[in-house]
């Protein structure tokens, strides 16, 4: 009796992730672990990092939402990691401004748009 082996893509059970490019546009990478999307990120911008989107393509990664801040209505909600490791957001009327606010913003953090 034959047995058949199915061995799903490596990339199917990577990590994806988000960074921003040299030229500012939000893209996308499947990697095992974040040091290893740092790496591989092509054309990663200067002060970007990476956030983790979705885990082993099976679901997407909670991320916090503050509503409780108070903005005006031309801000934006932007996240990023802290010397800590966890996620933070804050509300931004640009990305410049949130990479220059960002409360104890990660050596390898960049702000990220969040919807």
């Amino acid at each position: 009796m034959a047995i058949a082996i199915f061995a799903l893509p490596a990339a199917s059970l990577a990590n994806t992730y988000h960074f921003v490019d040299t030229s500012g546009d939000l893209q996308s990478i499947n990697a095992d672990s974040s040091n290893r999307a740092l790496a591989t990120a092509p054309e990663l911008g200067v002060h970007s990092g990476v956030v983790l989107i979705s885990e082993g393509g099976i679901g997407g990664a909670a991320l916090p939402d503050d509503n409780t801040s108070t903005h005006s209505s031309s801000d934006n909600y932007y996240q990023f990691i802290n010397t800590s490791g966890d996620i933070q957001g804050l509300w931004a009327s640009s990305p410049s401004i949130a990479l220059n606010t960002a409360y104890q913003l990660g050596i390898h953090s960049g702000v990220v748009l969040v919807d």
